[in-house]
C-alpha cells in the first residue's frame, strides 16, 4: 500500500455575512477560494517537508480538499467573533502542529489563544518550535448573521 501525503500547503481566512449563518460560512468559504469544493476535515498534524504556498491554486469543482480549519458564526446584532488557526513548524521542514480558535472574541485573542495551544503542543511532545504563524478571520454582526473562517488545506502535488 502507498500513502499519499500532502507536499504543499496554504493558509486561509475570510469572514463573510449572509442570510443564514449557513450561508454566510459559505459565502466566507467563497471569499476564500475553496467553497466550490468538498472538505474533507483534517486533524492538525502537518506532515514533512510541507511546501507552504501563498497563491491558491485553481481547484475544480467538487474536488475533496484535505483541509483543517475552524469557523464560528454569529446572528445576534453586536455579536463579535473570531476564527483562528495557529501553526507550528518544527526545524528543517520535520513537520507541525495546527490549533484552532473559534468563538467569541476578536483578532488579537485568537491569535493569542491559537498561540498558547501550539505553544503548549510542541512542549508536551518535546519539539522545538521553529515557526510560527497565525490566519485570524473576526466578523462583527451588524444586521445580517456573520461567519468567520481560517483554513490549512493541504495538496499532495
Amino acid at each position: 500500500m502507498s500513502w499519499t501525503t500532502p507536499t504543499k500547503a496554504i493558509l486561509l481566512s475570510a469572514s463573510a455575512e449572509g442570510g443564514t449563518p449557513l450561508n454566510a460560512f459559505d459565502n466566507a468559504l467563497l471569499a476564500m477560494g475553496i467553497g466550490n469544493a468538498n472538505l474533507v476535515r483534517l486533524s492538525s498534524v502537518i506532515p514533512p517537508h510541507v511546501e507552504w504556498i501563498e497563491r491558491l491554486p485553481e481547484i475544480p469543482i467538487g474536488m475533496l480538499l484535505p483541509t483543517v480549519y475552524a469557523e464560528a458564526t454569529a446572528h445576534e446584532p453586536g455579536e463579535q467573533i473570531a476564527a483562528a488557526l495557529g501553526v507550528g513548524l518544527r526545524p528543517d521542514g520535520a513537520g507541525g502542529l495546527i490549533y484552532e480558535y473559534a468563538g467569541h472574541g476578536d483578532r488579537a485573542y485568537a491569535e493569542h489563544m491559537v498561540r498558547q495551544m501550539v505553544e503548549e503542543g510542541f512542549k508536551k511532545r518535546g519539539w522545538t518550535l521553529a515557526e510560527f504563524f497565525a490566519g485570524v478571520a473576526e466578523a462583527r454582526v451588524e444586521d445580517r448573521p456573520v461567519a468567520a473562517v481560517a483554513a490549512v488545506v493541504m495538496f499532495p502535488y
